[in-house]
């Protein structure tokens, strides 16, 4: 079995100086205590039982819970901490009042978990103040402590480069840098990726309350740039018409609507500071402080997009909105020091929790979605501190590729694994060359190259291009097949040719190993774009999705994938609009390629509720060439179980003689299942649930049809179920069963693949006319164009 990544602890964060052992330590945040209250305590003072939980005393919350706190405070900032842990979402929240004023932000705690919580408040005046914790929700959480403190900010390293203090602008670049970023943009490699943007002819729209407003900024950058690059009166004046519409906006939250807003106007705020009359800047500086102090505030009490949930896409956003504003007002603001100190804190957590492997869990359209605030992030945090993101560039390289895998062939779709749309294409080529740039990676290069069919105006295609970097063609810098140890997901193709085939497959804990295992330890989450969908796969062939995965979805259920139901139920997490964290720790053990065939194999055991007493879910996944795909499964329960085993499409099936034809587009999938004996076929259709209260994302092709091959009530049982891919007007192979007593084995042409039934040496027959005797556990022999070729995957 590979063995998965776990937690290191022995990276220390350079601003912040913490580590993944005290991650939701607050180093920068220097308090001095002035009350503690124990569990007994609380539940003296407040409608709460004293109870045990876990071997600890806790008070539980009772309906009409309020705790009243009177004390003598100084002026200033107090923190108020709860350690506790809710139950559910339905009493996951605390309000908090300052002298029957209450906070705008609550205290939020885990569900499932004890752990401490924070907000701060800010006292005017130094004297008594009273400071209520009451219910938000519904009772029956638990409370081990409350306690209050006065806390003063220590920052530990200057935030802002000295060099840039007094520069404008200051923000990616430097005036120093404009006149060779002009010439840049006569440069033919620069051209085939960058032209600058026409001047916008949108009218900026106005301010409405209780809507999202923010949107409409996100791009103003890319028309501030332009015109730094190529001057122009009418860009700049329309610029400006946008900037002064911002200007009368009033703050636009805390979450992605925060960062869309601030993006556009703190990069045109500060790279045209020169060219935006002073009156207007004023003015614009009251809206970003305003904002900024919103954003700080909430984050201070866990309460930004994002919550606690270090990589949840809505906390990169919220957090870089914060480092944004901030950035644009140093040195015109005094509590911009301290807004950027805190949004560097909240970035190396980001940093520290993220999968080592080059790979992201939210799946490929988040990908598209997050990267550009990640990378954003990160070249701030850079660039104004001079520090070395830590722990970073092991994640962060490789970011492209896996990015890349997702596309099927033909490069013009791509795999909706996870909250991703069915309808979902290419990435943005800026995004690839912002990994092109920082590694000098020629195969990264490669692939933005391939991808870019014309120049963009945005700004990623010109600050995150280095024309120098050399390409190298996808072909032959980048492998047909690739496993991601931490977000155990393997993608294989038979060729990089428009008519390959090509295969995905996942089998994971929620949030990849590294993040589940801090989820675990905090009480954290962040997991909601993940499926419960382990050894799952999708396949792609002759120009068509033959089994294929509904994406995006607001009830995110088992049953949507091509995996395994045990009595009609799924996987933890079956049902819900954003799964949580949870105790599964499904993952890939074995993972062989050679040129066109490839191996996987995925336990699943884990993922499922233990109610359902499974013991054993193990899938091996084998492309054997262009035609062929077995899948083999092995089950068991402690109790007899129906197993279902499901194939998703949207294509016209018809059976005959206990083998079902699915014919999409110009492709043909044949499944022919050999194994277990007495399997029922049903087929169907379905729609996934993709409308919510605020969208409705239902795609054209929204009902899903469905093979299930079913068999139970058993104890254990084993799928051998080979799918044929061909032309749609091709005649369809025929599947043989060549099992011996050592080994399950699936004969279809000239191909033969063999399935070891122990772990001892097994005996496959080989589509030549002899026998190989081997204790590899999956074995693959095929003669193509005359020549034999053989490829295991070992025992270990």
């Amino acid at each position: 079995m590979l063995a998965y990544l776990v937690v290191s602890a022995l990276i220390t964060a350079p601003f912040s100086g913490v580590t993944v052992d005290n991650l939701l330590d607050r180093p920068m945040m220097v308090s001095d205590s002035v009350l503690e209250l124990s569990a007994a305590e609380v539940s003296e003072r407040a409608s709460a039982t004293l109870t045990e939980l876990d071997g600890r005393p806790v008070a539980e919350t009772q309906q009409d819970f309020e705790l009243n706190m009177e004390l003598e405070l100084p002026a200033g900032r107090c923190l108020i901490t709860v350690e506790a842990q809710a139950t559910s979402v339905s009493n996951d929240s605390y309000w908090v009042s300052i002298n029957g004023e209450r906070l705008e932000s609550p205290i939020l705690p885990s569900i499932g978990i004890m752990s401490p919580r924070s907000t701060t408040a800010d006292i005017p005046e130094a004297g008594r103040h009273t400071l209520t914790l009451s219910l938000r929700e519904g009772p029956g959480s638990f409370i081990s402590s409350v306690s209050v403190a006065t806390v003063k900010t220590d920052i530990p390293h200057p935030p802002m480069r000295a060099e840039l203090l007094q520069s404008r602008p200051r923000l990616l670049f430097t005036a120093a840098d404009i006149e060779a970023m002009r010439a840049r943009v006569a440069d033919p490699r620069v051209q085939r990726f960058y032209t600058p943007a026409s001047v916008r002819s949108t009218k900026p729209p106005a301010f409405q309350p209780g809507q999202r407003n923010g949107a409409a900024y996100r791009t103003l950058g890319n028309f501030a740039l332009s015109h730094l690059l190529a001057p122009d009166e009418q860009q700049l004046a329309s610029v400006l018409e946008w900037l002064e519409m911002a200007a009368t906006f009033d703050t636009v939250g805390v979450d992605l609507d925060a960062a869309y807003f601030m993006e556009g106007l703190a990069l045109t705020y500060d790279w045209l500071y020169d060219e935006i009359p002073s009156e207007l800047r004023d003015r614009l500086r009251e809206v970003m402080v305003r904002q900024c102090d919103l954003l700080y505030k909430a984050s201070l009490a866990g309460a930004t997009g994002g919550g606690r949930n270090f990589q949840q896409n809505h906390y990169w956003y919220a957090h870089l909105a914060l480092a944004l504003g901030a950035v644009a007002l140093y040195g015109e603001e005094p509590a911009a020091e301290q807004w950027l100190a805190w949004a560097w804190d909240r970035y190396e957590r980001i940093a520290l929790s993220f999968s080592p492997d080059g790979s992201f869990h939210e799946g490929p359209s988040y990908w598209d979605f997050s990267m550009p605030t990640l990378y954003l992030y990160t070249d701030l945090y850079e660039w104004c501190t001079g520090l070395r993101i830590p722990d970073g560039d092991q994640g962060l390289a490789g970011q492209a590729q896996f990015r890349f895998h997702h596309l099927y062939p033909g490069l013009e779709r791509s795999a909706a694994l996870e909250d991703s749309p069915v309808t979902l294409g290419q990435p943005a080529p800026g995004l690839l060359l912002w990994e092109a740039k920082r590694f000098r990676d020629p195969a990264t290069m490669g692939m933005a190259q391939l991808l870019a069919s014309s120049p963009r105006s945005d700004r990623h295609s010109f600050l995150w291009l280095d024309e120098s970097v050399p390409w190298e063609p996808v072909s032959e810098a980048v492998p047909l097949a690739r496993y991601y140890v931490d977000v155990e997901t393997a993608f294989a193709r038979t060729s990089w040719d428009q008519d390959a085939t090509y295969v995905a497959f996942v089998s994971r804990p929620l949030g990849g190993h590294r993040y589940a295992e801090l989820c675990a330890r905090y009480g954290i989450g962040g997991t909601g774009h993940n499926h419960p969908a382990q050894n799952h796969f999708v396949l792609f062939g002759r120009g068509a999705v033959l089994a294929g995965d509904p994406g995006y979805t607001y009830e995110k259920k088992t049953r949507n994938h091509n995996t395994v139901l045990v009595d009609g139920q799924g996987q933890y997490g079956d049902g819900e609009r954003w799964p949580g964290p949870n105790p599964g720790r499904a993952h890939i053990t074995r993972f062989a390629t050679d040129g066109d065939v490839t191996i996987v194999t995925g336990d699943a055991t884990s993922a499922y509720p233990p109610e359902l007493g499974l013991t054993r879910f193990e899938r091996t996944l084998v492309l054997a060439g262009r035609d062929l795909v077995v899948i083999y499964d092995q089950l068991a329960a402690a109790q007899p179980r129906t197993f279902s085993w499901l194939l998703q499409h949207w294509g016209q099936v018809s059976t005959e003689e206990e083998r079902w034809s699915i014919v999409c587009e110009d492709a043909r999938l044949t499944v022919a299942p050999l194994l277990p004996d007495g399997v029922v076929g049903l087929t169907g259709t379905h729609r996934p649930q993709y409308t919510h209260p605020t969208r409705d994302l239902t795609p054209e092709n929204a009902d899903v049809n469905e093979l299930q091959l079913q068999v139970g009530p058993v104890m254990e049982t084993v799928f051998l179920v080979p799918l044929m891919v061909a032309d749609a007007t091709a005649s369809p192979d025929s599947a043989q069963d060549v099992s011996t007593d050592t080994c399950y084995a699936v004969r279809v042409g000239d191909v033969v693949v063999g399935f070891n039934r122990g772990e001892g040496m097994m005996t496959v027959p080989l589509p030549w006319g002899e026998e190989m005797d081997t204790e590899a556990v999956t074995v693959v022999a095929r003669i193509v164009d005359g020549e034999r070729h053989v490829v295991t995957a070992p025992s270990e």
